[in-house]
């Protein structure tokens, strides 16, 4: 189990060529902001395998990221949008 309140990631990883956060008009920088503010993780109802974090980027905006946890921690960013 995953400590979240201690958790810092050490890299992310984003599949540009099918680039879901554009869809919701987040940029990958505002998704990897909110892994360092004060944020809240939830396991995904639909994937056993995803979590949804919920956060701020440094402008104050309020996001969801929809994530993987890989290789400890490694960040797979998958989606994201405007809380």
């Amino acid at each position: 189990m995953v400590n979240w309140s201690r958790f810092t990631p050490t890299d992310f990883e984003y599949d540009f060529e099918h680039d879901e956060l554009a869809a919701h008009h987040v940029t990958f920088e505002e998704a990897i902001e909110c892994f360092f503010s004060d944020f809240e993780v939830r396991r995904n109802k639909s994937y056993s395998d995803r979590y949804q974090l919920i956060g701020s980027a440094l402008s104050g905006r309020r996001l969801k990221i929809i994530f993987q946890l890989k290789s400890g921690t490694v960040v797979r960013i998958i989606t994201g949008w405007d809380l």
